[in-house]
């Protein structure tokens, strides 16, 4: 028996530190087994959105190295002519070089024009005249496809690029979600792309066969943590994806600290048995620390703990507990900023940027101005440069915002060309004009990548919440439209206003109904006689193009002609006006009339390479055609690419067509550049004829103008000749066709004809 009083003490105060350490002990134990729960549910919810956020970025640069494809002009060429042996090639060699396991071009209509594989029977989803990707089950694999127009510039063909979802794609997907990826057929119980290990694969395709079986019961059997999500691959065989992590690697950190803490207890134990007293006092009071911070942690409270310990065991372990906090703390943040910001830019994204915004508009004082800025043709500058210059582009821009829109709440980057600037103040606190200012002239400055610079345009949309709404959806889009009505107006930005919302939906209208107005015969020329200068006759007309819609009722040209051009409807209307003005020169030939008829190309078809094809097969219908026809373009759409522009001209030239230049002296041509264009033509504007006979600056530009185009060869053609005053000042000058109301107003075909007569008759 135990008598002594000072073994007792020891044995005594041995009993209680130990107890109050095996206390602590659980207490440390449960709170981070509790911990551990929560941490790995948090990382699993961050690894699936992590993981469909990469799925949507993947979709995203499959889509555009897909579209690189259906840019390039030999392959839209091929497709167009349906050269099935340069189209398989095509796909084939592009193919190989984004890695894309299957390819398939169909017809508009769904039809399969060519593949890389045989298939029974492959549903390709088409979205309207846009890009779509999607993920598929092909004899049994799944790929990711991706399907984009072909457009010439109408929609010819769908080109399909599938790209198989396999233990590759799920391991490069494993290190960016940091959870392993496994996806499976639920019909056929088939394992499709899997980063876990080979036993484990294994063992999950057994158990998928069994009756009875569910994810849990495969996880718990293996010692891991998971999640399951269902993706939509337009099948009737659902895809399941399976996130897991392992158990032992997440509590990994955990059992150190248990250990830890079980070697603490052993030396206090040890201790406490030697100096009993000093034990009991000094034991307590730590593991009091250590248990609350455990409670903080389990509760997701990662600040930092006042842990004020010796140098000693329970020093070591309160380290060894902050550094597991701040590695926990930090790598949520990561994955958190990650999830919120672009990484290309390091601006917060759209969602985040979108959360922020409807934060501000939940405030019932809340008030601000919304700045959305777009980069005019970014695709084209990316096109034609490389994403890598265009990437660098960017960098540059976004360091450019933060410096200018320093005192801004909020910038983002809200899409590939597009960012948002959020200011803190109403309409009456924010200076809108030196904003604007300021931003301009930060932008107008080119972009230096390498030797070369880059000059941007830019285009901005300014709107005010809540005074213009106090809906995310709603603020955004109204800027949207603010943007595009920029982009129309040609100028840097464009505050919103009341009604712009109706003309947005007027032109959406527009283009919309623009695409059957040839179709429903809505669509009519009319004919403006051009005269003479000197004798006064009638020498033809030049054919203007008129829209009575029945939705939309009379639209004018100056309406619906930059909405055309914009949508590439354009195309389809040139080719109206061609064939229609060619079946009227036609018909006047054969009735042994040789009058003239001029029309208008736009830029858009004079850089067309489908323009020479049309008008070579209107010459095989009609061979006497290019005597009789007049193509009139303006300097603006010849100085927008010069090189291919006079290229095109010189076709056209070679072919036996006469060209004029429209709309002259309002354009940014040189004389040098007019001494290059292969023209027969020169039209002086009408700014510089309306008040011939009364301005003498005028009178001074056009007799030059003349002078100079006679010297050059050129016929001279005066437009808006209103009164009879400014013919004669024309006819002094040797001005050689009019054109104007003093003569006719643009009169249909049949007013055209009895105005003809009528000349005819009188003359």
């Amino acid at each position: 028996m135990i008598t002594r009083f000072r073994t007792r003490l020891v044995l005594i105060l041995a009993g209680l530190v130990a107890g109050a350490l095996l206390v602590a002990l659980a207490a440390v134990w449960v709170a981070t087994e509790n911990q551990l729960g929560r941490s790995i549910e948090r990382e699993l919810s961050v690894s699936e959105r992590v993981f469909r956020e990469l799925l949507d970025s993947r979709s995203a640069q499959l889509l555009q190295a897909a579209e690189v494809l259906t840019d390039d002009f030999g392959f839209k060429r091929a497709v167009a002519s349906k050269d099935r042996e340069t189209i398989v090639s095509a796909l084939v060699n592009y193919g190989e070089r984004i890695e894309a396991e299957l390819m398939v071009l169909q017809t508009p209509e769904g039809e399969e024009i060519a593949s890389s594989h045989a298939f029974d029977k492959l549903r390709i989803r088409h979205s309207g005249a846009g890009s779509n990707s999607e993920l598929a089950v092909v004899e049994g694999e799944l790929f990711q496809l991706v399907t984009v127009p072909v457009n010439a510039p109408n929609l010819i063909a769908w080109a399909t690029l599938g790209f198989e979802v396999d233990s590759g794609l799920a391991e490069e997907l494993k290190n960016l979600a940091n959870a392993d990826i496994t996806l499976w057929l639920e019909n056929s119980g088939k394992v499709i792309a899997s980063s876990l290990e080979a036993r484990q694969v294994s063992s999950f395709a057994k158990a998928l066969n069994k009756d009875g079986h569910t994810l849990d019961n495969w996880l718990l059997s293996q010692e891991l943590a998971g999640s399951e999500v269902v993706l939509d691959a337009g099948s009737d065989d659902a895809v399941h994806v399976a996130l897991t992590t392992s158990l032992e690697t997440a509590a990994a950190e955990f059992t150190r600290l248990h250990w830890q803490i079980a070697l603490i207890a052993i030396v206090a134990l040890v201790i406490a048995m030697l100096l009993a007293a000093i034990i009991a006092r000094g034991v307590s009071r730590p593991l009091q620390q250590l248990s609350g911070a455990a409670r903080k942690l389990q509760q997701g409270d990662y600040s930092e703990s006042e842990l004020s310990l010796n140098d000693d065991e329970f020093g070591e372990l309160a380290n060894t507990f902050g550094s597991m906090r701040k590695a926990i703390s930090e790598r949520e943040k990561r994955i958190s900023y990650q999830a919120s910001h672009d990484h290309l830019t390091d601006l917060p994204n759209r969602s985040f940027f979108r959360e922020q915004l409807q934060y501000r508009l939940d405030g019932n004082t809340s008030s601000g101005c919304l700045l959305l800025l777009n980069i005019h043709q970014f695709r084209v500058l990316n096109d034609s440069v490389g994403q890598e210059i265009g990437d660098d582009i960017l960098r540059q821009l976004s360091a450019r915002l933060k410096w200018c829109c320093g005192n801004a709440e909020l910038l983002a980057r809200i899409g590939g060309d597009e960012f948002a600037v959020l200011y803190a103040s109403d309409k009456s606190e924010f200076d809108l004009d030196n904003k604007i200012k300021e931003l301009h002239s930060f932008l107008d400055t080119p972009f230096k990548v390498g030797d070369s610079d880059y000059r941007l345009a830019f285009n901005i949309g300014v709107v005010y919440f809540p005074g213009h709404g106090n809906e995310v959806d709603l603020l955004i889009r109204r800027a949207q439209v603010s943007v595009q009505q920029s982009k129309l107006q040609k100028s840097f930005y464009v505050e919103y206003k009341s009604g712009l919302d109706e003309q947005y939906m007027r032109r959406l209208q527009i283009i919309e109904s623009l695409k059957d107005a040839v179709a429903d015969k809505e669509l009519h020329l009319v004919l403006q006689p051009k005269i003479n200068c000197q004798t006064g006759s009638l020498v033809g007309a030049e054919v203007l193009l008129r829209w009575q819609s029945d939705k939309l009722g009379f639209v004018g040209p100056d309406e619906f002609i930059p909405l055309a051009e914009q949508s590439g409807a354009i195309t389809e209307l040139t080719n109206w006006v061609c064939r229609e003005s060619a079946k009227l020169l036609q018909s006047w030939h054969e009735q042994g009339r040789t009058l003239k008829l001029s029309i208008n190309l736009s830029t858009v078809d004079l850089l067309s390479d489908a323009l020479p094809l049309l008008f070579e097969q209107l010459i095989i219908d009609f061979p006497e055609l290019p005597k009789l026809l007049v193509l009139e373009i303006t300097e603006s759409a010849v100085m927008k690419d010069p090189e291919k522009a006079i290229a095109r001209l010189e076709t056209l030239k070679r072919l036996g067509f006469s060209i004029s230049i429209d709309d002259y002296g309002t354009g940014h041509s040189s004389l040098a550049q007019l001494r290059r264009l292969p023209v027969e033509e020169l039209k002086v504007d009408r700014a510089f004829v309306q008040h011939l006979s009364e301005e003498s600056k005028d009178k001074s530009i056009v007799r030059s103008t003349i002078h100079l185009a006679h010297e050059l060869g050129l016929r001279v053609v005066a437009e808006g000749v209103e009164n009879e005053d400014s013919w004669r000042v024309l006819q002094s000058m040797h001005c050689d066709e009019l054109q104007g109301y003093f003569f006719s107003k643009p009169l249909p075909i049949s007013g055209f004809i009895d105005y003809l007569n009528n000349h005819e008759t009188n003359g």
